[in-house]
């Protein structure tokens, strides 16, 4: 008894193509009622339309082509004017069902169309000829959907429209692999995408699958289905029936050769008996398709599935094919039911040959004959340009075809397709329009000003600090958006700017690269962003069985992860001033998450409730050893998206900076490039190991020319032999780059990254005795997030590596600093020169969670120095001058005075448009504090009590996050030290016993094991390669000055 009470509203059709085509194992479906026991499949009929009721409502689904594989159904599910279309019809059906009531439930297809109704599935068999079967070879499942046999025991007794399926992988898609035996030869058939992709031939369907080189495991014939009992048993039932002409009168015989043939292949009202009786009545020969047609529906149409089945109907009677012209030449063919064909086809053919059997003999004068020569004899006579043969030809082009026009008049198929295009624009044979002249304006430079301001915005582009583009030596840009994207916002904020087809044409295959994970090209980003959602994909895979399970985890996990790196950052609002926004969703206020904002959030965003609900999800499936790791990886993500958030609002602040510049300041930007090795043009990898190196520090000194609104950039290089990154090295670089300006500022503002070269108490200090020193107040010190290419400085340390690999591949080679020198020389408004700083230790506390830094020279905290967490964000931390002598416990420092060399005065400078904000084009919803998210992404709910424990007052400060300790530093003692120092000794005595770092790892363990040293004494294998570097490097310097201090005493 059905399930649900159904009306079969149309039966629908068979079609051929399709029932009985390279896809047909998707047009036929189970079936298990008792009555079709032997027919394990019944038809999935095209425009089969059926009405249920669905909870008091009419759903009529209906069986259609599928629109984007024209070779597959598809369901049309409509109820109320509202439709749902897939290619499942549980899936059509269960979406159509959540739109008119809201609700989830998910329905079977196959019952809801009735199915399961013996009544509607007996409809469904009416008038079909062959229903299809399959076999399982292993995980293969073959479905033969067409049947044949022979006595070729090479093929197993099948033949001639044997065919079968089955579904592999193909080029790295799903495929579709047909085999089939047609006119005595095997085939192997590859569809992919609804297209024939491959084919392969052979004798027998061993050989065929061997030339095709798949599933090679399996015997051909097992591949084919021919190997089963059951193909075999259809195989015996079905031996090709034949007869001679004058046994027609055997009217049992010639029905089994009808059915085996005809029946299945054409229409079932042909009344073949009556063509053998009147033929019988009649001549010998027939012209088969004029006879024919006799029998059928006017215009009707064969296809050629249809006519191959009548040839073979009329062989297996004992007929003859004696058409004596190829196919190609003329439709019509001649047949005879003579016993003694060979004469009549020896006549026929001489007939031919004298051309007596054409339209036109050849005694009588041929019109088309003298047509083609004329008209050849036109074509010879005119050149081979467009006003030439192209514009004759444009006559008759469009009236014949490609092969009539090749044969007749020896033109190639180029020449043809011009004629044609000729006609279309011109007309047939007149003469060529002349062409407008086509002027192309280039672009305005106000137009590629606007493109290039939007391609410095940190919200469009990451800047890459070490890749460059081969082609223009810029740096590598990652886009943080999908170029559509991006035009939308280029559009809005441009809409008189380049068009899309511009714009996208300057994006294409240049420096402008959108990469997913940039991992690794910031250390918060990598530690706890990429190696967490690393270490919890390993865990869901390591640690869940179940793989629907483990794929939807695997799924939420990388969502997860795309929207913390992409989109959470999109959802912070900063002003143009650098003032945080408020918002209402508490996860995205920045005023809330610096601990700043006492108003109220109502809402709270889906995806960053999707934190806790992934975790969630994972402690269900996980056992509970894992619980304290898990929770681990939650803080570590909520201390990434903190770090977005102080990244968001640190890089706003580089721009403000800028803006806030005029004629009497200045703002500095600066940094350490990775340290520069020894390079040759020919070197091999055991030379680079070792290589000191040299130390280059970078100034950007940005000043304000008002009178050109305009920005002035001038960069300084200083590199040194000394590697030490401290403080001296940058305040002597700072001290040499103010030396070399002609206009010294009244007062600087400096930005940096948070590295301990600048981040540290001596600096702060040293910056403190500044306005005494250069009499400029240095008006404040912002240091930035870390992050994927903080600033354009890390743009010119791009273009530095550029030139030294370019340098090095013209033959050059980098082996001192002067070097250097001259390989960057000719970066544009670039300073270049050698600096040697002079070195002259106490701790501010708490000093890497301030990010602020600034040192009043007037009023009631002049001297003092002050620090806050963010720009604009929490009170002032205060250090008095008698606290800051505590710190320096009694050291004075004394003005820089480092030995720098001469720079060149370079008259090319880098001037940048200033791209100076309205402020007061400040949009009015910005300034609302009450903002609200779009409804698919923010839902208005009750915050609960997880929300608030994590994401509470100052959550994003670094002051505020608990897990910000990291792991104390393993020292390796000195008993280790003084064994791996016996190990390297005993290797460089003796090349044979030298050991690697990881067999002195081994042989440290093993010593741990005999109680020698403890387990936790053992340092990482990264840790001794490391430390083999380092003494290696001294042990060469220590023997060296021995050797010097040997060859004096000799002298001596």
């Amino acid at each position: 008894m059905s399930k649900y009470s159904v009306i079969l509203v149309d039966l629908g059709k068979i079609v051929e193509e399709l029932h009985y085509g390279p896809y047909s194992r998707y047009w036929w479906t189970y079936s298990n009622f008792s009555n079709y026991k032997n027919h394990t499949y019944f038809p999935i009929r095209l425009g089969q339309k059926t009405c249920t009721t669905l909870n008091e409502h009419y759903f009529f689904i209906t069986v259609q082509i599928n629109k984007e594989n024209s070779l597959i159904p598809q369901y049309y599910c409509e109820c109320n004017n509202i439709t749902s279309i897939s290619s499942s019809s549980s899936t059509a059906i269960s979406n159509l069902y959540k739109k008119i009531f809201k609700n989830a439930t998910r329905y079977s297809g196959p019952l809801v169309m009735g199915w399961d109704n013996e009544e509607i599935v007996q409809k469904l068999y009416e008038n079909i000829g062959w229903i299809p079967f399959s076999i399982n070879i292993g995980t293969f499942e073959i479905f033969v959907y067409s049947i044949g046999a022979s006595t070729n025991s090479l093929i197993l007794n099948a033949g001639n429209g044997y065919k079968s399926s089955l579904i592999n992988i193909f080029e790295r898609k799903q495929a579709i692999f047909v085999s089939k035996i047609e006119n005595k030869t095997c085939k192997i058939e590859i569809y992919q995408d609804s297209k024939l992709s491959k084919i392969f031939v052979g004798t027998t369907p061993e050989e065929v699958w061997k030339k095709s080189g798949f599933l090679q495991k399996y015997h051909g014939n097992e591949l084919f289905g021919l190997a089963n009992e059951a193909t075999q048993k259809i195989l015996h039932d079905l031996k090709i029936p034949n007869c001679l002409v004058h046994e027609w009168n055997n009217i049992d015989l010639v029905e089994k050769i009808y059915h085996y043939y005809l029946k299945r292949k054409t229409l079932a009202s042909i009344d073949y008996k009556n063509f053998l009786f009147t033929w019988q009545e009649d001549s010998t020969i027939i012209e088969l398709y004029t006879t024919l047609k006799k029998y059928y529906p006017k215009n009707y149409k064969f296809n050629e599935r249809e006519l191959s089945a009548w040839y073979s109907f009329l062989q297996a009677l004992g007929c003859t094919n004696i058409t004596p012209w190829f196919k190609k030449e003329s439709e019509f063919q001649l047949w005879t039911r003579a016993s003694d064909s060979i004469n009549e086809k020896a006549i026929l053919k001489n007939l031919y040959e004298l051309g007596f059997l054409i339209d036109i003999p050849t005694h009588i004068p041929n019109t088309s004959q003298i047509f083609w020569s004329c008209f050849n004899e036109a074509l010879n006579q005119n050149k081979k340009t467009q006003d030439g043969k192209r514009r004759i030809l444009s006559i008759i082009a469009e009236d014949f075809t490609y092969l009539q026009l090749q044969e007749n008049l020896k033109v190639g198929t180029h020449t043809i397709s011009e004629a044609r295009k000729h006609a279309r624009i011109n007309g047939c044979g007149t003469p060529s329009l002349s062409k407008p002249i086509v002027i192309q304006a280039k672009f305005t430079l106000e137009k590629l000003d606007q493109f290039e301001k939007f391609f410095t915005n940190k919200d469009i582009v990451n800047m890459s600090s070490y890749k460059s583009d081969n082609k223009s030596g810029l740096p590598i840009l990652y886009l943080q958006d999908y170029k559509q994207m991006l035009w939308e916002k280029f559009h809005e904020l441009y809409p008189t700017g380049m068009k899309r087809t511009a714009f996208m044409t300057r994006l294409y295959g240049s420096r402008y690269i959108y990469q997913d994970n940039l991992g690794g090209l910031c250390s918060e980003c990598n530690e706890c962003g990429y190696e967490v959602f690393g270490d919890i994909m390993a865990l869901i895979k390591s640690n869940i069985n179940s793989e629907i399970i483990r794929k939807e985890l695997l799924a939420n996990s990388q969502t997860l992860r795309r929207y913390i790196r992409r989109n959470f950052s999109k959802q912070l609002q900063v002003l143009s001033t650098g003032e945080a926004q408020h918002n209402s969703c508490i996860s995205h206020c920045l005023q809330y998450a610096f601990g700043s904002c006492d108003l109220l959030h109502p809402d709270t965003c889906f995806n960053c409730e999707m934190l806790f609900s992934f975790f969630n999800k994972l402690k269900e499936h996980l056992s509970l050893e894992l619980y304290e790791q898990l929770d681990n990886y939650q803080k570590k993500l909520i201390k990434w998206m903190g770090h977005h958030a102080r990244k968001t609002y640190l890089n706003k602040q580089v721009q403000v900076s800028l803006d806030e510049l005029n004629d009497d300041g200045a703002v500095l930007i600066v940094d350490y490039k990775m340290k520069i090795v020894p390079q040759t043009a020919r070197e091999t990898k055991k030379d680079w190991y070792g290589k000191r190196g040299w130390t280059l520090h970078t100034v950007l000194v940005y000043t304000k020319d008002l009178n050109l609104n305009q920005l002035n950039v001038h960069v300084f290089d200083h590199w040194s032999d000394d590697t030490r990154q401290d403080a001296w090295f940058t305040a002597s670089s700072l001290h040499a780059a103010l030396e070399v300006l002609d206009k010294k500022p009244k007062w600087i503002t400096i930005l940096s990254d948070n590295g301990p070269h600048y981040h540290c108490t001596e600096l702060m200090i040293i910056m403190g005795h500044w306005y005494e020193w250069y009499n400029i107040k240095p008006r404040k010190w912002i240091f930035l997030e870390a992050g994927e290419a903080k600033t354009s400085i890390d743009s010119h340390h791009a273009q530095i590596s550029q030139a030294m690999k370019r340098y090095v591949k013209l033959g050059s080679n980098i082996e001192s600093g002067d070097d250097i020198e001259e390989a960057i020389k000719h970066i544009a408004g670039t300073h270049v020169a050698n600096l040697e700083p002079n070195r002259s230790n106490g701790t501010i506390h708490g000093i890497r969670a301030l990010q602020e830094w600034c040192w009043p020279t007037e009023g009631e905290n002049e001297g003092f120095i002050l620090a806050r967490p963010l720009p604009g964000i929490g009170e002032w931390k205060k250090w008095s001058p008698t606290q800051i002598e505590k710190i320096l416990k009694m050291k004075n420092f004394e003005k820089p005075n480092p030995i720098c060399s001469t720079m060149p005065i370079i008259s090319l400078s880098d001037s940048v448009e200033n791209n100076e904000k309205n402020k007061d084009e400040e949009n009015f919803e910005n300034k609302n504090i009450h903002l609200f998210l779009d409804d698919d992404i923010r839902a208005t709910m009750d915050i609960d009590e997880n929300t608030r424990d994590i994401f509470v007052l100052g959550w994003a400060l670094k002051e505020s996050q608990k897990n910000k300790q990291r792991e104390p530093i393993k020292r390796m003692t000195e008993r280790v030290k003084s064994l791996l120092e016996i190990m390297f000794h005993t290797g460089t005595a003796n090349p044979r016993q030298k050991l690697s770092a990881e067999q002195m790892y081994e042989e440290l363990l093993e010593r741990a094991n005999i109680g020698e040293i403890t387990e936790e004494e053992v340092p990482k294998v990264t840790t001794i390669s490391n430390w083999i570097s380092g003494f290696s490097r001294k042990w060469k310097t220590a023997m060296a000055v021995r050797s010097l201090e040997e060859t004096e005493n000799l002298n001596i």
